[in-house]
């Protein structure tokens, strides 16, 4: 069924909730005002509403009937899945808990029965899974997942005696249903807000449910590698963040003012307010303990707010003529005091925000080196096929060798020599090869590239620091799956070996190729993926900020992305890079 029909009898169940003052979930669509009452959920207005219905009065339903209702339930979130419970005998309906884990499917799910006749199997095609932290994890195409259903009559009526936690989606509804928001945490440094994205139902309570999560803390995958100005156990007071008139209230737990300092506090005023705006119904925030506003000090004390999704300028740096080069509005520039570097036959530059740090490979790709305007160039590392260097925020260095068991993680100290170079022991690259090293331009995550027995891997790690901002190791990862999404490109997921961030959170891959058509698609931890233009042997990719600052690399000419096409800005042009 298209996307029209569904919307159309979505709209008559909308109507159908007025009519009889159903309790449902909004959403996406305009936003007004939300009243006190609302909890600080969105108040949407011209939208529609899924409500579900509950088991025949009439009864009569076959287990198969039963077992279809409760999966098409899990749309109902109201009264914590009240309807969905009308499936479950008495006993379950009191342990069952649908928030432990959403299954997204694609295809209408099979319902096969067991042997016994009264156990079910529902084979799902997944698409994607949220857990209970609501943290989204795609699954690749083709895979499926059988639950197991076992059910009872009770009182001549069919109801589901056991099941595993969870409610299952469709793909359609839960793009309906859910909102992706990202929560923001402090890097190490307190510099920047490192974005953590997490999906919850549109329903009211939402900021309740956002700030709920912000003290939970960071996804697995970001601990170590951020902090947050709120001590660990910190809690709502009351259930309910009420939002007025666009401010919304937030009354906590006494222990977080324990030992707080001016800054701290007005470090978690912040917090909050960053992770609280990018609602639409919220402008402001007002921290509370036991409903007394918080005293947030001296105003000259005030921190330096921090900074999201940060800028990287319009330079990039570029091989031109075999020397290093700036590439800006649409032209290469000599760089002002910049020694030759031709013996070396750079590749794959790199430039820092300041832009007075350069760093590049050789030929071959088995030594890296550091120069700058009116600096001496030298060689800091070797290494086996070093990946394309990467220089954060801090003006620490990366890069990655293949040899040995596995990947080694390289980062070098600003203005460091070669014995100052920092091996980070990341225990998860054994076995594995890094075509792709990026550390974000928040310096608290590395995008990687891996490819594990001839499979490649899009993978999102924390960079975990000591307290002197010293790398030391890379976390446990998040992978992206790897998808053409709905663009003009191919249907299967495609090979990666080169991937840039674009934005906070997301990043563009391709699997670059001497000749043929390359797709690049952008990967976005919030959004399905969307595939580019193709464009014919395209060898290396350059992204600044957002996603229309993108350029493609072939054997003859750079280009830019302009809206679904590609347009030629240069010739003689090789590895383009922005800072970063």
């Amino acid at each position: 069924m298209s996307r029209k029909p569904l919307r159309l009898l979505a709209m008559a169940a909308a109507l159908l909730a007025v009519l009889t003052g159903c309790s449902s979930i909004p959403t996406t669509g305009p936003v007004g005002t939300a009243s006190a009452e609302s909890g600080g959920g969105s108040a949407l207005v011209d939208t529609f509403v899924l409500a579900p219905r509950g088991p025949s009065d009439e009864g009569g339903e076959t287990p198969q009937q039963i077992l279809q209702g409760f999966i098409t339930a899990g749309t109902g979130a109201a009264d914590d899945y009240s309807v969905a419970r009308e499936f479950l005998t008495d006993s379950l309906a009191d342990t069952w808990s649908p928030t432990d884990r959403v299954l997204i499917y694609g295809a209408d799910p099979n319902i096969v029965p067991d042997p016994d006749g009264n156990s079910y199997s529902v084979q799902l095609e997944v698409v994607g899974a949220l857990d209970a932290r609501g943290i989204r994890t795609d699954k690749a195409s083709g895979t499926t997942e059988t639950l197991s259903a076992s059910l009872e009559q009770v009182d001549g009526q069919w109801r589901i005696s056991s099941v595993p936690n969870g409610i299952m989606i469709s793909e359609v509804s839960f793009s309906l249903l859910f909102l992706a928001h990202n929560l923001y945490f402090y890097s190490s440094t307190y510099d920047f807000w490192v974005p953590d994205t997490r999906w919850f139902v549109q329903k009211a309570g939402i900021a309740a449910n956002v700030v709920k999560a912000m003290l939970e803390g960071p996804a697995p995958y970001l601990q170590g590698a951020v902090t947050s100005a709120f001590p660990a156990g910190t809690a709502l007071a009351r259930e309910a963040v009420p939002v007025v008139s666009g401010v919304a209230a937030v009354d906590l737990s006494a222990e977080v003012l324990e030992d707080s300092s001016d800054l701290n506090r007005q470090q978690m005023s912040l917090q909050l307010t960053q992770n609280l705006t990018q609602l639409n119904n919220v402008n402001s925030v007002e921290m509370t303990v036991n409903q007394r506003a918080v005293d947030l000090g001296k105003e000259n004390g005030s921190p330096v707010e921090a900074m999201a999704d940060p800028e990287v300028g319009g330079t990039q740096i570029t091989v031109s003529q075999n020397e290093l080069a700036y590439f800006k509005d649409m032209q290469p520039l000599a760089i002002e005091g910049m020694p030759s570097v031709a013996e070396y036959s750079p590749r794959d530059p790199a430039l820092s925000l300041d832009l007075s740090t350069i760093a590049f490979l050789d030929a071959d790709r088995s030594a890296l080196f550091l120069t700058g305007p009116n600096q001496e160039t030298r060689q800091v590392a070797e290494g086996a096929s070093l990946t394309a260097p990467s220089i954060d925020p801090q003006q620490w260095t990366w890069t990655a060798s293949a040899g040995g068991s596995g990947a080694g993680v390289l980062a070098l100290p600003p203005g460091g020599e070669a014995d100052d170079m920092v091996n980070l022991p990341v225990a998860w690259l054994a076995g594995v090869t890094v075509s792709e090293l990026r550390i974000s331009r928040d310096g608290a995550r590395a995008l990687l590239v891996t490819n594990e027995g001839g499979t490649s891997h899009v993978l999102v790690a924390g960079v975990v620091r000591d307290a002197g901002g010293v790398p030391r190791t890379l976390t446990t990862p998040l992978e992206l799956a790897v998808s053409a999404g709905s663009g003009p490109g191919i249907a299967e997921a495609p090979p990666v070996n080169r991937a840039k961030w674009v934005s906070e959170d997301s990043v563009l891959v391709a699997q670059t190729a001497a000749e043929g058509q390359v797709v690049p698609v952008i990967l976005s931890l919030g959004k399905d993926p969307e595939a580019l233009a193709g464009l014919a042997g395209i060898t290396g990719l350059s992204a600044g900020k957002g996603e229309q600052n993108i350029y493609a690399q072939t054997s003859t000419a750079m280009f830019k992305r302009m809206g679904n096409s590609w347009y030629e800005v240069g010739e003689g042009l090789r590895d383009p890079a922005f800072p970063g």
